[in-house]
């Protein structure tokens, strides 16, 4: 399955990307979402930067029970063109996320699209398994911009 997520935040683009370089902004991040993670790798040699992060996820199965998962995030930046690529290890969960990512100006903030290929490896069910991972990506995503928003000051 295919899905589109944008996210905008009132700052130029050289701004966005500073802060998505940060391996500081990664990390507060995720203490303000308040789950358990890891930085398992980070690398930025001034033009591309890479963090892993290992995280406790909590998770909504179908027919209603909740779970816990750990997820693995790689996420990718390239300074120069303002891309990037997330890809989404979910341990147990039977989902392969990945998507890439791109920086614009919008104007009077910047735009963030994040262009992800969602793919169950269930057969019968993973269209269901495919259609409540993007709605709580959406969830997510939403919750990870406002904290972004909170943020941004900080690198201006």
């Amino acid at each position: 399955m295919k899905h589109q997520v944008q996210a905008r935040y009132p700052a130029a683009p050289d701004v966005v990307i500073k802060m998505f370089t940060d391996k500081g902004f990664h990390t507060r991040k995720l203490d303000a979402l308040g789950m358990p993670y890891k930085v398992l790798a980070h690398e930025f040699d001034g033009q591309t930067f890479r963090i892993r992060v290992e995280r406790k996820v909590p998770v909504q199965m179908p027919g209603g029970k909740k779970a816990e998962a750990t997820v693995t995030n790689e996420e990718t930046w390239h300074v120069a063109s303002r891309t990037g690529s997330v890809k989404v290890e979910a341990g147990a969960m039977p989902l392969e996320c990945a998507c890439t990512t791109a920086i614009a100006d919008g104007g009077s903030e910047t735009l963030v699209t994040y262009d992800w290929t969602v793919k169950s490896k269930i057969p019968l069910l993973g269209g269901q398994i495919e259609k409540m991972a993007v709605a709580d990506m959406d969830t997510r995503s939403a919750d990870e911009t406002r904290i972004a928003i909170e943020l941004i000051a900080d690198y201006r």
